[in-house]
């Protein structure tokens, strides 16, 4: 897939990361880390320019390959680096994707993400045809369960060792979005 196009908000734009997002991925990282690493290994005290880089070119990879779609997420009012939304575990099989995401700690409760996530999740079903999404959150990491239920997520399950990081299995809190999920909300009469 291309790598050179933008999906937009009222209040936001993505598009595929660049190699000059180096800086702005890293800064937003380092701001994060305390939230950021109970939930992803990647997130570590040492992360550095050069994991910073190695993750953005890995990213343009999986763009290139149709293996997975990262994507940042900037304000439109001023090109603020918000974070990234995400589709990986893409398959065929079931027509379908896993969705995450993250938001600079400085930005949370703002209403970023839901609203990348919505974006993403359009262009998913819209441009890629996909028939569903999966959100799946740690049981402990109730502000990414609160966000995926504001997107209109419908909360499936809990799945038992679904995630692993930091070399052991955790459970899972399944959440899903299909196209309907997404449909305009008509005015009931009555």
């Amino acid at each position: 897939m291309k790598l050179d196009f933008i999906l937009t908000t009222p209040r936001l734009y993505l598009r595929p990361y660049k190699i000059a997002d180096v800086d702005a991925n890293l800064a937003a990282v380092l701001e994060s880390q305390p939230d950021l690493s109970p939930w992803v290994e990647w997130c570590h005290a040492g992360y550095d320019q050069q994991d910073a880089h190695a993750w953005l070119s890995a990213s343009q990879m999986n763009w290139k390959i149709d293996n997975g779609y990262e994507l940042a997420i900037f304000t439109r009012r001023d090109d603020k680096f918000l974070g990234t939304v995400c589709l990986n575990n893409l398959s065929q099989l079931t027509n379908s994707a896993e969705l995450g995401y993250w938001i600079r700690s400085s930005c949370h409760r703002q209403g970023y993400a839901t609203e990348a996530i919505v974006a993403l999740a359009r262009f998913a079903f819209d441009t890629l045809a996909l028939t569903r999404l999966e959100i799946v959150v740690h049981i402990t990491n109730t502000p990414s369960q609160k966000t995926a239920e504001r997107t209109g997520a419908l909360f499936e399950s809990l799945s038992r060792n679904r995630i692993y990081t930091h070399d052991k299995a955790c459970d899972g809190m399944v959440y899903s979005l299909i196209p309907q999920d997404l449909a305009p909300k008509r005015n009931r009469i009555g």
